[in-house]
């Protein structure tokens, strides 16, 4: 039962092709290669996150360090052999998926009450790692992704999406009125993409590759690792044989979040640019900021866009989670409507979806308030870390309790960062 409900049969219809003129590529690559040298080799391996479990091979990125210390010739020739071949050999496919029961539900006869991990290849991991850069650098040059899609991209992360957004934002609300200008008014919509990665049909994600006339050698490849997965189920101490499993794109795959990129650029992409909208990205969080003298023109505004993008993500078999869709308004600093009640101004739709604003928004788990003081996010992250370090403590005092030692280790590494996240944006 937890294996058909955590990995339920895909759509498999085929999708409407893409129209043949439908996508652009500022730069031809398709006919281009690039091996995968040495130096990449050995700076993922330092890169790795070592101590992490191993996958159905059992081994670890210890021992693949010291495979490579012993023979530094053989993943540099094995890499770029499976580039060359277009192809991703089978036991790199395979995974252990371990169902974990998430806390504090109230029923577990409900399979959305687990979690599953998936433990996958060490080997595949560091060649996707690989791979995820030249994809990245290669979908840039032909834009087939954006520079402010967040997510897979290098030196790009979700700091850099908040700054990215909300540095206009404050720009823009600390204008002031003169007797030439009067001061924008901004009107910033999150959403999420519904479904993501489950979403990318592989045989529309090589039409758009094509069409964005990216490398074949990377087309080839992404075809080899799409196709013939195995994955087997652990729970409970008990794990069943490996069994296919279909699905879109694998997520937790470290190239995956870059191939999304790529498949959803194609849906977010603008047909002209302008100086009075910001749009940011961070994998499938999506947040569009609307600049214009009125909040109802910005309103307008927002819709003709979205419904730009949602046209364009049919093609895709994309579209947006109307639930998860937040507006917010922002004002400048001196104007007198900061008070004025947001049921008076009119209210963009979404699929027949009217979207309500609020007074404060959560993107990239910030909340962002009209006028970005952020003392609602200050207020809502100290309480729950309070609570939190109330536990520990109380953990530390019972008998035979965790040492005081382990606590300040976990208050540390834990707690503390997450209240100080996104501090410096």
């Amino acid at each position: 039962m937890l294996h058909n409900a955590l990995f339920p049969p895909v759509n498999t219809t085929p999708q409407t092709r893409l129209p043949p003129a439908l996508l652009t590529s500022t730069k031809d690559i398709h006919h281009h290669t690039r091996p995968v040298t040495i130096q990449e080799t050995h700076l993922a391996i330092v890169q790795l996150k070592y101590g992490t479990s191993v996958g159905p091979e059992d081994i670890s990125y210890t021992t693949l360090c010291h495979f490579n210390m012993a023979a530094p010739h053989l993943l540099p020739q094995l890499f770029p052999a499976c580039l060359t071949w277009g192809t991703h050999p089978p036991e790199w496919k395979m995974a252990n998926c371990v169902v974990i029961p998430k806390p504090g539900k109230k029923t577990y006869s409900d399979p959305k009450s687990y979690h599953p991990i998936s433990l996958q290849s060490c080997f595949g991991k560091l060649l996707e790692s690989i791979i995820a850069k030249q994809l990245s650098q290669a979908s840039l040059t032909c834009r087939a992704t954006h520079p402010l899609q967040m997510g897979a991209q290098a030196e790009n992360s979700a700091i850099d999406a908040l700054l990215r957004t909300i540095t206009p934002i404050a720009n823009a609300i600390s204008q002031k009125k003169t007797a030439n200008k009067t001061p924008p008014r901004l009107a910033i919509l999150t959403h999420d993409i519904k479904g993501a990665f489950n979403q990318v049909d592989p045989a529309t994600l090589w039409e758009v590759m094509q069409q964005r006339r990216m490398p074949r050698y990377l087309m080839q490849w992404v075809t080899a690792f799409n196709t013939v997965r195995k994955i087997a189920l652990g729970y409970d101490q008990q794990s069943e044989q490996p069994q296919p499993y279909r699905c879109m794109l694998p997520q937790g795959f470290p190239v995956s979040p870059a191939l999304f990129l790529v498949y959803s650029n194609t849906m977010l992409e603008k047909s002209h640019q302008s100086h009075d909208v910001i749009d940011t990205s961070y994998v499938d969080d999506v947040c569009m900021v609307q600049i214009s003298v009125t909040i109802a023109r910005a309103n307008t505004l927002l819709e003709e866009r979205i419904e730009e993008h949602l046209s364009r993500g049919v093609h895709l078999g994309l579209t947006f989670t109307p639930p998860k869709t937040e507006l917010l308004y922002c004002l400048p600093h001196t104007s007198k409507d900061k008070n004025r009640s947001f049921s008076t101004y009119p209210t963009p739709r979404i699929n027949n979806n009217t979207i309500a604003a609020t007074r404060q928004i959560k993107y990239l788990g910030v909340h962002i308030d009209q006028s970005l003081s952020f003392l609602h996010h200050a207020t809502t992250v100290a309480a729950e870390d309070k609570r939190a370090l109330r536990s520990l403590n109380f953990l530390r005092h019972r008998l035979r309790g965790i040492p005081g030692h382990v606590v300040h280790h976990l208050a540390m590494m834990a707690i503390l960062p997450t209240m100080f996240w996104t501090s410096p944006a």
